[in-house]
């Protein structure tokens, strides 16, 4: 993600910039909580209990398209990061998403595999850059342009918001196979790609092991901390799925920069 869009109306209402500073603060960890459930006034309690951001989680959780848009909004208006969890990589899911009007234009992708995954997602996200505006730092993706509900939550006209929203994307992947293992340090180094995000219960999975005892398996430990090293190397974001305050903590001393912490399903269920 480069610089912000400037202007009071985003700036207003966007947690993005806010937590990308609170990332760089040493002395405090930024963490989220995870939202699986349907529902904007559920989205909007969660939002309220001082966290930094609210994952939507659209891959695993009860959450369609109609009710990701409500979830969106109702996070955003508490001036709290909304970040959507995609199914999969694919380019009209990405369009989907980035089209609610997402505030902090904050992605979470799954899965991710290969650097050439990747680049793809990148692309998906970012705008095409008119070739007389071009850079060799510039990122010209295949993101198609139409949605009225972007602009808006941004407070700008369809134009504006297309020459800056790239500027306003930040797109963090999931490390979770042994595929995306091997190759992190390729993923991390991709131009837009933001943060790495670990997800343990699968990751421990794809190496041979049962999801859940991630925490007492050395082998997936070290794999963490490789995910962790690729992230830093490349001046990228490192994030890591945790369960319990202890976690958080432990991770955060490590070096991870987001940790999530709680979620609606947890709080219901009594097994957990």
């Amino acid at each position: 993600m480069s610089a912000p869009a400037s202007g009071p109306p985003s700036e207003g209402r966007l947690g993005l910039q806010k937590v990308m500073a609170a990332a760089r603060n040493p002395r405090k960890p930024v963490v989220g909580s995870w939202l699986m459930l349907p529902g904007a006034s559920l989205a909007r309690m969660v939002a309220q209990m001082g966290y930094d951001f609210v994952i939507v989680d659209c891959e695993h959780g009860d959450i369609a398209d109609a009710a990701m848009h409500a979830s969106v909004g109702a996070i955003a208006a508490q001036g709290v990061s909304p970040i959507v969890r995609i199914p999969a990589p694919e380019n009209w899911l990405v369009k989907r998403t980035l089209d609610t009007g997402l505030t902090s234009t904050w992605i979470l992708c799954p899965m991710m595999s290969t650097p050439e995954e990747a680049k793809a997602l990148v692309s998906y996200a970012k705008f095409p850059v008119p070739l007389a505006q071009r850079t060799p730092g510039s990122i010209s993706g295949v993101r198609g342009a139409g949605s009225p509900f972007a602009p808006a939550a941004f407070g700008q006209g369809m134009g504006e918001y297309i020459a800056t929203a790239n500027r306003n994307t930040f797109i963090a992947v999931q490390i979770e196979t042994v595929e995306g293992l091997g190759n992190c340090e390729e993923i991390a180094k991709v131009d837009g790609i933001d943060m790495l995000f670990v997800g343990p219960n699968d990751l421990c999975s794809s190496m041979g092991y049962p999801a859940l005892d991630h925490a007492n398996i050395p082998e997936v430990q070290e794999a963490i901390k490789r995910v962790l090293a690729a992230a830093k190397a490349a001046g990228k974001y490192a994030g890591m799925f945790c369960t319990s305050a202890e976690q958080v903590k432990a991770r955060f001393e490590q070096g991870f920069d987001f940790m999530n912490l709680g979620a609606d399903v947890v709080a219901l269920d009594i097994r957990s």
